[in-house]
């Protein structure tokens, strides 16, 4: 099982560090005890005080700011580590996570089974399946939001649309919602058009209804958070045509007159 302090402790790998178990340069010891303090005492305070180990726990905590008291950092990353263990434990979940850093610094920690606790800048956040965050030096975690998966309308629809007052039906665009978005960003626009003529509209739910006149156009859509913007979705195509007009039937009979 990952623990958060392994979590922050891979968080403040310099920028040469390797995913998934490669070289890592030294941290300071300290910042790296700190963090490691900061994780298990949240979760010894989250846990069920009759809870099995709990005591146990609190015993390795108690050893653990001792430790960092004498400035022993070491030994008091350690005993943060087996307190938090002991706590987790209990549990029995199995947790899976990935660790990359970029060139800049960024490290983003992606849980892929399980729950992982992540701290930066003071703050922690408890990423579930396929929950992932981003953090920079000295900055709190940010979520990485998922590209949504286009829906409506299908890839290459040659799609009729009746006309209503004004003009066409307006188009519906609908695509699948994305875990911690605060609302979506369509960007559309014809397909054979100038860049100029793209048209980027807001949306707070995971459909938008767009007015549009026959020809064939092109989109995409992305998520948005707070401080964050997911890559775009895959681009779709489809085609408006307008409905035809139905015939009107005459039905003459003949007349007896000549």
């Amino acid at each position: 099982m990952k623990t958060p302090f392994l979590v922050a402790l891979m968080l403040m790998a310099p920028a040469s560090a390797q995913t998934r178990g490669g070289a890592r340069g030294p941290a300071p010891s300290r910042e790296i005890a700190q963090t490691a303090l900061v994780s298990a005492r949240e979760s010894v305070a989250r846990s069920d005080a009759k809870a099995p180990r709990h005591a146990e726990a609190e015993a390795k905590l108690k050893e653990a700011e001792a430790h960092f008291q004498n400035a022993r950092y070491d030994e008091a990353a350690q005993a943060a580590d087996a307190a938090w263990k002991l706590i987790g434990e209990r549990s029995g979940q199995s947790t899976k996570l990935s660790v990359t850093v970029d060139e800049q610094g960024g490290t983003t920690v992606k849980s892929e089974s399980g729950q992982v606790s992540v701290e930066g800048g003071g703050v922690t956040e408890v990423l579930a399946d396929n929950d992932s965050v981003r953090v920079d030096k000295g900055q709190a975690p940010r979520r990485e939001l998922a590209s949504p998966a286009p829906l409506l309308p299908p890839d290459k629809q040659r799609m009729s649309v009746k006309t209503a007052k004004g003009g066409l039906t307006p188009v519906l665009i609908t695509w699948q919602p994305v875990k911690g978005a605060a609302g979506y960003e369509v960007e559309l626009w014809p397909a054979q058009g100038e860049p100029s003529a793209r048209r980027v509209m807001a949306a707070t739910s995971p459909e938008l209804k767009v007015p549009l006149t026959v020809g064939a156009y092109r989109w995409v859509v992305r998520a948005l958070a707070r401080d964050a913007r997911s890559p775009n979705s895959a681009e779709r195509d489809f085609e408006v045509r307008e409905t035809p007009a139905k015939g009107i039937r005459l039905n003459v009979k003949s007349s007896p007159w000549k």
